[in-house]
């Protein structure tokens, strides 16, 4: 006997959410960071700030005669409490949950053309809110790129060199000098990088309206379009 057809599901099939595996545009704005980089983004940032201000109360002259030994034991604590999360949580946060993003971040960063070289010559104008044509960029403008550099190879440098510092004292005297003049120097330039990056962030006018980027992922699509064109362009859209 044939066997009849089971008769279809009349239901509403809800719409299925579509796999995210990188920004993409949708309607006005756009999805510039996905959920693992704003994660990343976050743990490296706070961690870096508090390793920056209780790191500088344990090497600068007089603030330990200040505050005390009880507070200052205190800083030294969480010094390394939060060198862990500076460690481990940043790195493979972004292999597991962006990947595909985070590689396309770390080979463009390192891929400079013309209009890098051109956007670099302006931008102390821009920098400073005096006006000035800046030419299209990608994902990440060039001085974002000098800022990633920065970031990706100062990461490494400093949690080597910080953890080397925790047994400092098994090390040959000048090894443990050098090292710590190394994580110094990377600590300041570093926290230098990051003071930029805040203003721009949180103050500069042109820079501001992407902050939303690192809170809920979304910017607006004039804002993206106007800063990142090139980026911006090649955007596949979803409804």
């Amino acid at each position: 006997m044939a066997m009849s057809k089971p008769a279809s599901d009349p239901r509403p099939q809800a719409p299925q959410a579509p796999q995210v595996s990188g920004p993409f545009r949708q309607g006005d704005r756009v999805y510039r960071f996905l959920t693992a980089e704003r994660i990343a983004h976050w743990a490296h940032a706070l961690s870096f700030l508090v390793l920056l201000f209780t790191g500088l109360a344990l090497v600068i002259r007089g603030v330990a005669a200040f505050l005390g030994g009880e507070v200052m034991g205190a800083f030294g604590l969480t010094h390394r409490i939060v060198a862990v999360v500076f460690t481990i949580v940043a790195v493979p946060t972004l292999i597991v949950g962006a990947r595909k993003s985070a590689g396309d971040w770390v080979r463009g960063t390192f891929r400079f053309d013309k209009d890098d070289v051109r956007f670099l010559m302006g931008f102390p104008k821009d920098f400073f809110g005096l006006k000035v044509k800046l030419p299209d960029q990608g994902r990440f403008n060039a001085g974002e790129k000098i800022n990633s550099i920065l970031q990706i190879l100062g990461w490494p440098t400093m949690v080597i060199t910080g953890w080397m510092l925790v047994w400092k004292d098994a090390l040959p005297r000048q090894l443990g000098v050098w090292t710590l003049t190394i994580h110094s120097f990377v600590a300041m330039l570093l926290g230098a990088a990051v003071l930029g990056h805040i203003y721009l962030a949180s103050i500069h006018p042109h820079a501001r309206p992407g902050f939303t980027g690192m809170t809920s992922g979304w910017v607006p699509g004039w804002w993206a379009k106007g800063h990142y064109k090139k980026w911006y362009d090649k955007l596949p859209e979803k409804q």
